[in-house]
Parts: structure tokens; sequence; C-alpha cells
């Protein structure tokens, strides 16, 4: 009998699989495809939080021993017992620094309702934030306004109140303050008597200064009382209106201060009164006399004449000119304007600068 064929055959179904291992990563694909993304690391289990560790009891606490040198101790000593220490009560700890700040966080900052806050955005919107008492309210509060606005105005009340009940104190050596002498009709009267006797004056200086430089003692002796007086009533009408003198002394005797009147005139006189200003005038009024009364054709023909360049030349510069060119130029004016219409001759002859001119005249004809 063959045992060959006959022996024990292997169980394949007993055999057992290889053991897993980690799984093979995938495989790269084909080249022009984009590689593939990596998926997520799975997330770790939350672990619980610690619990607090309780704070240690505190070891009782050793009596302290002072330290001695060792030193040979008597016989039989006398053993005392140690005091044991109370046991204290842990105190519970302090909120920390950071937990008093994080509560500051979600504390209320204003008293302020929020109808009030929301009501001044809505103004600041529409462009009503109002007057400068509302933008204080807002800000700091109504108690503020008050401070301000009743308090210091109550100061200052007290403040004027005491300063005008309090009781004049006047200096015997202090002036006293004076009143207005003149009412107001009065004063209008004084600067109307005033303005008149200026005129006057203004009318009779040509005159004086035609006579003084001809030498005519006789116009001179004329005309001088009447200046002296015309001065003597100027000055005394402007003494009165700036109160230094009484209105009572209007009409005073002229005798005793003719003297000091008439060295006053004469300064004045020579100051106001001049033979240039009286020149300048007259060129003044006959630029306004040909500009005004000549006739077109009368000034078109003073303008080809020889007459026109003299008339040039000293009209530029009348202070400049000589008494030559100047007595030229009256004769030339002279003429020209007797060309003038009657009526405007007549309405010249009676205004007050033809005095001037009549003065001009006599210095220059």
């Amino acid at each position: 009998m063959d045992t060959v064929g006959l022996g024990k055959k292997k169980k394949k179904g007993t055999e057992m699989p290889p053991p897993p291992g980690m799984p093979l990563p995938p495989m790269p694909p084909p080249p022009g495809m984009p590689l593939p993304v990596n998926p997520p690391a799975p997330a770790q289990p939350i672990q619980p939080a610690p619990l607090p560790i309780p704070a240690p009891i505190p070891a009782p606490i050793p009596v302290p021993t002072e330290a001695n040198p060792i030193t040979e101790q008597p016989p039989n000593p006398q053993v005392m017992p140690i005091p044991t220490a109370p046991v204290q009560e842990t105190p519970a700890p302090a909120p920390s620094d950071e937990e008093t700040g994080y509560s500051g966080l979600y504390a209320k900052k204003s008293g302020k309702p929020l109808k009030q806050v929301y009501g001044h955005i809505d103004r600041i919107s529409h462009g009503e934030i109002g007057s400068l008492l509302d933008r204080y309210s807002d800000r700091f509060g109504h108690e503020l306004d008050r401070d301000i606005i009743v308090m210091r105005k109550e100061e200052r009340e007290e403040k004027a109140a005491e300063i005008r009940d309090s009781p004049t104190v006047q200096l015997l050596n202090q002036e006293e303050e004076e009143e207005p002498l003149h009412d107001g009709d009065t004063l209008v009267e004084l600067h109307s008597q005033l303005g008149i006797i200026e005129s006057e004056l203004r009318r009779l200086k040509p005159e004086y200064q035609a006579a003084k430089s001809e030498g005519d003692r006789e116009v001179l002796r004329e005309l001088k009382p009447m200046l002296q007086e015309l001065m003597s009533e100027r000055k005394l009408l402007k003494g009165i209106i700036s109160g230094e003198i009484d209105i009572s002394e209007l009409n005073p005797d002229d005798s005793n201060d003719e003297d000091e009147y008439e060295g006053e005139y004469e300064e004045t006189h020579e100051e106001d009164v001049d033979s240039d200003d009286i020149f300048l005038s007259f060129v003044e009024i006959v630029d306004n006399l040909l500009g005004s009364n000549l006739p077109e054709d009368a000034i078109n023909e003073f303008t080809e004449s020889d007459g026109f360049e003299i008339y040039k030349e000293v009209g530029s510069s009348p202070e400049s000119a000589s008494e030559e060119l100047r007595s030229e130029f009256f004769r030339v004016v002279d003429s020209l304007l007797g060309g003038m219409p009657e009526e405007a001759v007549e309405e010249f002859v009676q205004s007050p600068d033809f005095d001037i001119y009549r003065t001009i005249g006599g210095m220059y004809n």
C-alpha cells in the first residue's frame, strides 16, 4: 500500500491573513492633472477642563526657638508641652485685577437716558444741533448749565448792585464834573452867529490885504475897527461854546480889549491871508467862470490866441508864477471874461467871489 499519496493534506482554510498595515498612499495623478487636496486631519476630541485644585490647608506655625550653642544639659530636665497654634481659616481668594478690568468694560458709563442720546443724534442728522446751552447740556449735564448761567449771573447782579448802592465818596480837591451849560437851541444859535462872523471876516480880509499892499491908509483906518470887532466877537463865541466864558458876557465892552484883539488880528492875518492864497483862489474862480459861462466860439478863439499860452503857464502852477506873469494873466482873463453874457456877469458881481476878483485887480492891474 502506497502511503505517499495518503499522506495528511494541509488545510488551506486555517491559514491566517497577513496583519493589516498602513494604507498605501494614493497614486499620483496623470501628467497635466491638478494635485489632489490633502484631506483635513481628524479633529481631536476636546478634553474637559481640569477641576480647580483646592487650596492646601496651611501647616501649623512652628514656635520660633532661639539658636543657642550646644551646651551640656542639666540632669533630669523637665519637658514642657509644645503649644499648638490655632487653626486659621483660609480667606477666600480676592478677585484678580483682570476680572475687575473685564467687569468694568460692561459697567454703565453714563446716567443719560438713551432717549436723550438718540434725540441728539437725530438733531445732528437734521442739522439741528441746538444752541450753545443745548450742547453744554448734552455734554456736561444741566448742573453745569445752572452753575454757569444761574449762579454766575447772580454773582454779577450782586456785584453790580453792590457797586450801584455803595455811597459815592468825593474828594475835596477833585473838580466837580461840569454839567452842560447850554441847551441844544442855544448851541445852534451860537454856531449860527459864529458862521456869520467868519463869513464876514473872509469877505473883508481880501480888501484889507489889498489896501495894505497899496498903502491906502484911509481904507485901512476904515477896515481895521470892523475886523477888530469881528475878531473879538468870534473869540467870545468860541469861548462860550467851549464853556470857558460865561454866556452873560456875550455883549462885553470892547474898549478894554481893543489892543489885545488888534495884536491877535495882526498875527492871525499874516498867517491866514496871503497874496499867494488870494491868487490861488482867483485862478480857481476864473477856471469855473470860463468853463460854465463862456460861449463855445469864444473858448475856441481863445485857445488859438497868444494869451492862451500865458493862461496855461500860470494856471498849471499859480503858486510859482512871478508878479509879471500874474499881471499879464489878469489882463488876459479880464478881457476874456468881458465876453460873458449879461446875466452871468450880474450874478458874478453879486457873489462873494467878486471881492477876491476886485482885490486881485487892485494888486495886478
